[in-house]
C-alpha cells in the first residue's frame, strides 16, 4: 500500500522547504494523479513511491536528491578563475 505525505512531512523527509514543492506542482514537475493528490481544494498529499521515483531512489531507505532538481556549482580553481568570464549560475 502507498504511503501518502503531507507537504511538511514531504518537506521534512527530503528536506526541501514547502514552498519549494508548492513550486514543482505549479512548474508541472509534479504531476496531478501520479504524484499527488488533492482530496480537498486546500489538501495536498504526495505519493511517496512515485516522489522516490523522482528522485532516482528506488530503494526504501535513502533519500537522495535529484540531480536536476538543485543547480550544482563547482567553485573555480583560484589559477582558473577569471574576471572576464561571466559566472553561467547567475541568474539576472
Amino acid at each position: 500500500m502507498d504511503e501518502y505525505l503531507t507537504v511538511k512531512e514531504l518537506s521534512d523527509k527530503i528536506k526541501f522547504s514547502k514552498q519549494s514543492l508548492y513550486n514543482f506542482i505549479h512548474r508541472g514537475t509534479f504531476v496531478l494523479g501520479k504524484h499527488y493528490l488533492k482530496p480537498t481544494p486546500k489538501k495536498v498529499l504526495f505519493k511517496w513511491s512515485e516522489i522516490k521515483i523522482w528522485m532516482g531512489d528506488s530503494s526504501p531507505s535513502g533519500v537522495e536528491i535529484p540531480s536536476n532538481a538543485v543547480k550544482k556549482h563547482s567553485p573555480q580553481h583560484p589559477q582558473e578563475s577569471s574576471k572576464d568570464t561571466p559566472d553561467p549560475f547567475i541568474d539576472i
